[in-house]
């Protein structure tokens, strides 16, 4: 927004608060009138009265903010709810936009309502042989069923507690290799078509951390940090070392670099970057670090969880002086007869349970966790009786048991990076407003949410407003689309749920997002009683 409109804006949007503020007895509908999108003048879709908002003085506010022409053109979805079922404003509700991370919400709910709060993620370890004389003749199997939390920065490291028990129970030696069996998420074929990524990511975030595939076996978010450090002369390789728990630098990793950065002269910018292309698996370091230049240290994705999961957990037990004969590898390397006779020789050692799906979520939703959210929607495909490309329709089941379809609703992947995902305001609302109903959901699913001006992705934002403290919502972000949406629940009052999605605007991100709070704080002052 230009400054001297926002200004402008500033101050009458003051005034209209202090007027919502001081009192909460609502109107009447007084009019039937649909804003169109922002941008686009005479654009309407077309709603019933029902639908339009209950209260003029709020939804003047919002039209107010959304049609701020200093915005440019901005397509908005966008609905406010009084729970249980009394809608107060709606813009183009129905239309399926981009959602970014707010697609969460859909994916947290489905997966709560099929698994219930207290699942837990499973992970065993077996002994394919005999156990003779501390010595397991055989192969050391890893089965996963897509834990996420395993080895997760701040966590303990599981790989040396597995250890400990292995020693505990006198096995000092394994025989054979480390196999990691991750065939509960792509049915054992694993290949090009099916690397753990969500349909419709973009190829340039692939290296990135936020982009990280999900597995059926993994540990450490399926993250590495890269820590690049100058060589000794100019124009020499920077030198550049591996960190992730069970990983010892020189070591195998189940991580393949390409070392592209170089060393400049002294004095200038350190540019470290990281990359991969889309039909490679190896991270590509690039850039200029300058000599005598602290080391910088970059996080990146891995390509193959399962190998990076096994490779650190045989480097981890060779530390803890388990020896480790064979080799770390995934089972889909087995032709299916070589697997089938592995899994008959297979005796139980270790069974492993992650934290309740309610613990879980919170890191999932305050942070805004992607792999968190393509591990559950994976994890609840597996569930249903399929592998992990099972899971976007078993969450749209959900959804359709709700009254929720494909209309308001399409689901790609479980944490929002799919450009091919549309989600509706309606669609959305129907999500918050039949979770707040349900008893068995209300409270553990609003206790993930980020809190405004408090903690998660909402920490920094409407910091000393209404809204502060008192509004719980899931954020969404990506090129050119920014979202928010969740409830405004005060201790007193009834509470109101809301659904904003703006796409395909050419102002700058903060702009869009700053109207956005400005609507939300205007609800939340809105629904002070």
């Amino acid at each position: 927004m230009h400054a001297v409109t926002r200004l402008r804006f500033a101050g009458s949007f003051a005034a209209i608060v202090l007027l919502v503020t001081g009192c909460v007895v609502r109107r009447p509908p007084e009019t039937a009138t649909i804003p169109g999108a922002a941008g686009f003048p005479g654009s309407t879709i077309p709603e019933s009265v029902a639908d339009v908002g209950a209260d003029t003085r709020l939804g003047s506010i919002l039209d107010a903010i959304f049609s701020d022409g200093a915005l440019g053109p901005v397509v908005w979805s966008v609905e406010v709810r009084a729970l249980p079922n009394e809608t107060l404003y709606a813009r183009n509700r129905q239309l399926l936009l981009t959602p970014a991370s707010t697609m969460k919400v859909v994916t947290l709910a489905a997966a709560a309502e099929r698994l219930g709060w207290d699942h837990r993620f499973e992970t065993t370890l077996w002994a394919a042989g005999e156990i003779r004389r501390g010595t397991i003749e055989g192969d050391l199997v890893v089965r996963g069923t897509g834990d996420p939390t395993i080895n997760a920065p701040g966590t303990e490291n599981l790989f040396a507690r597995w250890a400990a028990e292995l020693r505990a129970r006198g096995i000092t030696r394994i025989a054979g290799r480390i196999v990691g069996d991750d065939d509960v998420f792509d049915g054992g074929k694993r290949g090009e078509d099916a690397t753990g990524l969500g349909a419709g990511w973009a190829w340039d975030d692939l290296a990135l951390a936020f982009a990280a595939p999900a597995g059926a076996l993994q540990q450490h978010e399926n993250v590495v940090d890269v820590a690049v450090s100058p060589a000794d002369r100019p124009g020499s390789p920077a030198r550049i070392e591996i960190r992730a728990p069970g990983i010892t630098p020189g070591l195998a990793s189940g991580v393949t670099l390409i070392n592209q950065a170089v060393t400049r002269a002294s004095g200038g910018e350190t540019d470290i970057r990281l990359s991969r292309r889309p039909d490679g698996e190896a991270l590509i370091v690039t850039g200029e670090i300058p000599l005598g230049a602290p080391p910088v240290v970059r996080t990146g994705a891995i390509s193959n969880p399962t190998l990076f999961f096994v490779q650190g957990l045989r480097t981890a037990l060779r530390q803890a002086g388990v020896e480790v004969d064979g080799e770390a590898i995934d089972i889909d390397q087995f032709d299916p007869a070589v697997k089938q006779t592995l899994r008959q020789r297979l005796r139980p050692l270790i069974r492993h349970e992650s934290e309740p799906l309610s613990t879980v979520a919170v890191g999932l939703m305050k942070r805004s966790q992607n792999l968190y959210a393509e591990s559950l929607l994976q994890h609840l495909g597996a569930v249903a009786g399929g592998t992990g490309d099972a899971g976007p329709a078993a969450a749209a089941a959900v959804l359709q048991e709700w009254g929720i379809g494909g209309s308001q609703a399409i689901i790609a992947d479980g944490s929002g990076l799919s450009r091919y995902n549309a989600l509706s305001a309606a669609g959305l609302l129907g999500v918050l407003a039949r979770i707040w109903r349900d008893p068995s959901h209300r409270e553990r699913f609003v206790g993930t949410l980020p809190v405004a001006g408090r903690d998660g992705t909402l920490r920094s934002r409407m910091v000393g407003s209404a809204a502060e403290g008192v509004v719980r919502a899931k954020t969404g972000s990506m090129t050119r689309v920014r979202a928010l949406a969740g409830y405004v629940a005060p201790a007193e009052g009834e509470p109101i749920a809301f659904a904003i999605l703006a796409n395909n605007y050419t102002v700058p991100s903060e702009e869009v997002t700053r109207a956005i709070d400005d609507a939300v704080v205007a609800i939340a002052a809105y629904a002070r009683p």
